[in-house]
């Protein structure tokens, strides 16, 4: 889980930005298409693991109440810094997502940038997915994205390096198929002054086939609606990297 990143916060961001687009960017007309597709109607929603809060503050922008929770200090302290002073229809709150509490029921939830593949197994997922039917109104959907093997045997077996003008990035990654696990060992060297001070972080993050998935959330009451792969890089030679979920709580 990411409760204890203390280094990702800060530069979160910074990184996001150095592919050109940021995530938030790149999967909210999915987002958007989905919520026009099946006629959710504007009002309060969920983003879940919202990290730095961008997404939040996007989907306010667009006229929904929202709340944010990610089990970060640190990403919910950058998100507050985003609608300090401001009147943004957002609030975040740092909860662990396995302990989903909310003050009020809402109709949408969303939980992108394979924020679930963050918990460490099936159990987690069952008990999360529970959370989240508690949280949503009668009716209301549940919108996620979760990384495929693909993403894993593709994306998670080398070694990247990413350079900005405040700091160097490594990702030293790598991917055990017979566990489902993936691991990202981070190397973060910034620059402070004419100084250079360096810090590790390890992301790791766990495979959820498909059928599992789909099991798990019809046993916590939902309706499947659509579990299809998807590519959101410019590079079509990747292929269908993650799966797209959307699910509806049953009446």
């Amino acid at each position: 889980m990411s409760s204890g990143y203390q280094i990702l916060p800060v530069i979160y961001d910074r990184w996001q930005k150095t592919y050109g687009k940021d995530y938030s960017t790149l999967i909210l007309p999915r987002v958007l298409d989905t919520i026009r597709f099946y006629q959710i109607p504007r009002g309060s929603m969920l983003d879940l693991a919202c990290g730095t809060g961008t997404l939040a503050l996007m989907m306010a922008k667009r006229g929904w109440r929202v709340w944010g929770v990610d089990g970060s200090e640190g990403m919910i302290a950058e998100a507050k810094k985003k609608i300090a002073g401001g009147r943004a229809r957002v609030e975040f709150l740092r909860q662990d997502m396995r302990e989903l509490r909310l003050p009020e029921q809402v109709s949408v939830v969303t939980s992108l940038f394979d924020s679930l593949n963050h918990l460490p197994n099936r159990e987690d997922l069952r008990v999360t997915f529970e959370a989240v039917h508690a949280t949503l109104l009668d009716g209301g959907y549940f919108l996620f994205d979760l990384n495929n093997e693909r993403c894993f045997r593709t994306l998670w077996t080398k070694t990247e390096t990413i350079h900005h003008k405040d700091f160097t990035m490594i990702l030293q990654n790598s991917y055990d198929p017979a566990k489902g696990l993936a691991c990202s060992d981070v190397i973060v060297f910034e620059r402070n002054g004419g100084r250079y001070s360096r810090a590790t972080e390890t992301v790791v993050e766990h495979l959820f086939p498909d059928n599992e998935v789909r099991a798990l959330l019809q046993h916590a009451g939902f309706s499947v609606l659509q579990g299809e792969g998807f590519n959101f890089t410019p590079f079509p030679e990747v292929g269908k990297i993650k799966t797209w979920w959307v699910a509806r709580k049953k009446q």
